[in-house]
């Protein structure tokens, strides 16, 4: 029996690698020696504020920009230099840009109609038939765009995007434009899709909920560079320091100078109240004096009245209360014994539990597990 060729990793897992990529408008350094790997199938989501570099990284995999220096691969071959229409990408932009003089069905064959030598219209019938049911909008075909919601233009523009079936399908911010409902109905129909089609999505988003209840994988990006990247469940359990935790999720910060450093960390705030936690697994090890932070998610802080006796707890009373259907929210005015505040909390609680009222004094208190000491950046 012969030997089987060997598959390096590179070659059998990644439809997208970015190998230290600068990308520099003017003064302006957009992208800044980036290198990360895209799996094959997966959906990935760059996360971040506007100017962090995740849509110039989008367009770049676009070939929309080229790079200043370093290598883009995608399906395994360099891209540097290739135009958008010789890469095997397709793009649904923020506004999906879309045809207003063409009807549905036009537009969604609008790429096959491009193509040479050119297919008969038999071909392109069927397969737009084929791209419109993938989305749900069969019998749509004659329908001016300007005539759909904005949820049914999505799916068009998703239609038109994968009907030349591209390797990867890259969305700049694509539920930006939607009301909240439709935009998480949307976040639904996105990953059924990309699971029933199969290919690589990467996704571009400010939007953390989006991010975690999509993507298979996450990068969170901050003046051109990846800060931290993983799965959602490692980004928001494991943060590296106070940016990515700010992002991934809600949290709670209070700030202290590190007194002690191990298996728990113990920060003295300003306020000189001692507060105890772990430190992040995936972060470097924190120095004595330096800045950090308490991080803790509200719902890992229990509320009690002053009259129940639990151990560690900080008095404090609600500022503020808002009723969330499933939840209640509180930001919560804390105080040390000596009258003097570690900060407003927010914590979140069932709203079959929630009876406090503005005004009324509490404790909080929360396990030493429970919460992370992160460098404060």
């Amino acid at each position: 029996m012969g030997v089987m060729p060997r598959t390096t990793l590179q070659e059998r897992d990644f439809d997208v690698e970015f190998r230290a990529v600068t990308k520099k408008f003017g003064l302006v350094t957009a992208v800044d020696d980036v290198s990360f790997s895209i799996l094959k199938g997966s959906f990935h989501s760059f996360l971040g504020p506007s100017g962090c570099g995740k849509t110039s990284s989008l367009r770049l995999i676009g070939g929309f920009e080229q790079p200043d220096a370093g290598e883009i691969l995608v399906n395994n071959k360099s891209v540097v230099g290739v135009p958008p229409y010789r890469r095997q990408v397709n793009m649904v932009f923020q506004h999906y840009a879309l045809f207003p003089h063409m009807d549905v069905a036009t537009n969604v064959g609008y790429g096959l109609r491009q193509q040479r030598p050119r297919l008969s219209n038999k071909e392109i019938q069927q397969r737009v038939g084929d791209a419109l049911a993938l989305v749900r909008l069969s019998g749509y075909d004659r329908r001016r765009t300007w005539e759909l919601s904005g949820g049914q233009q999505q799916r068009v523009a998703l239609a038109r995007a994968l009907i030349n079936k591209p390797t990867v399908l890259l969305l700049d911010e694509p539920l930006a434009a939607l009301d909240r409902k439709l935009r998480k109905d949307m976040q639904v129909e996105l990953k059924t899709l990309q699971r029933e089609v199969g290919i690589t999505f990467v996704f571009v988003t400010h939007d953390q909920e989006e991010a975690l209840s999509m993507s298979d994988h996450i990068a969170v990006m901050r003046d051109g560079r990846i800060v931290q990247e993983g799965s959602p469940t490692e980004l928001y359990h494991y943060p590296l320091d106070r940016y990515v935790a700010g992002f991934i999720g809600q949290s709670n910060f209070i700030a202290g100078k590190v007194i002690e450093t191990g298996n728990q960390v113990a920060i003295r705030t300003p306020e000189g109240v001692v507060l105890r936690a772990p430190p992040s697994p995936k972060a470097k090890p924190l120095l004595p004096g330096e800045s950090a932070v308490l991080a803790l998610r509200p719902e890992r802080i229990q509320l009690s009245t002053p009259e129940e006796k639990l151990p560690r707890v900080y008095p404090g009373y609600i500022a503020q209360s808002t009723f969330l259907g499933d939840q209640t929210e509180y930001h919560i005015r804390t105080e040390t014994a000596e009258g003097s505040g570690v900060g407003a909390l927010m914590v979140r609680t069932s709203s079959a539990n929630s009876h406090f009222a503005p005004g009324e004094p509490v404790h909080l208190s929360w396990e030493e597990n429970s919460g992370l000491v992160l460098l404060d950046d």
